[in-house]
């Protein structure tokens, strides 16, 4: 369990910097820049790592029989995030014009990184 803990906390941070640089992308589309696969490839990495780190934690809480009030927020707050993501990211798919995508992007990145931001603090912050 201490290598699946491990992996959870390093997933966290690449979630942060993919997150960070899909929402800088969606945001210079909005811009006026223009789009390319790389920016779909940035969101997908986004909601495969959300899904991954989701994965992983629910893994800890069922392998460590955790199953305390905290890490219970912490894991649902986290869902909601993912769930967010996702649900935004769909609805970006479906429409045509090239800068609406992007708005729906950032806004899903931005979103789901303010609600796991709580998760993450509901069981001790970042620093761990």
């Amino acid at each position: 369990m201490d290598v699946v803990l491990v992996a959870h906390s390093i997933v966290r941070w690449a979630v942060l910097l993919v997150g960070v640089i899909a929402a800088a992308r969606a945001v210079m589309v909005m811009t006026g820049r223009p789009g390319n696969k790389m920016d779909r490839g940035w969101m997908s990495g986004f909601t495969g790592l959300l899904d991954l780190n989701v994965l992983l934690g629910l893994i800890l809480i069922v392998g460590l029989g955790e199953w305390e009030l905290a890490q219970i927020e912490h894991a649902v707050t986290n869902v909601i995030a993912v769930v967010v993501a996702h649900v935004f990211v769909a609805r970006a798919k479906k429409i045509e014009d090239p800068k609406r995508p992007a708005q729906f992007q950032a806004l899903s990145v931005v979103v789901s990184l303010a609600i796991i931001v709580v998760g993450v603090s509901l069981v001790g912050g970042w620093a761990r």
